[in-house]
């Protein structure tokens, strides 16, 4: 599986949690594509960047082990589909 891919499948499970913390399933997910960027991936940190940011877009930052940290950017409507599939669209006011 691509780094990308695998980011994107993270980010996508970790909204899911955000907004469903009792969905075990979602949580299991999350762990996975977690061991997968860090085994796989090598990667030492990832984590989500959003304040101060384009609202349309969620904006990852991961480091590669021994290399320089980068940023990568997501469709902030893609990577909520699953939820609001799953879930049910998030209202206007909801943020998670």
């Amino acid at each position: 599986m691509q780094l990308t891919d695998t980011l994107f499948y993270w980010l996508q499970t970790k909204r899911m949690t955000e907004r469903r913390p009792e969905d075990e399933a979602a949580r299991e997910s999350l762990r996975y594509f977690a061991q997968i960027l860090s085994d796989d991936h090598e990667l030492e940190s990832f984590e989500t960047l959003n304040e101060g940011r384009d609202e349309g877009k969620i904006y990852v930052a991961y480091q590669v082990r021994g290399q320089a940290a980068k940023t990568a950017w997501f469709d902030r409507e893609a990577v909520d589909q699953l939820a609001n599939e799953l879930y049910g669209a998030a209202g206007d006011s909801e943020h998670f």
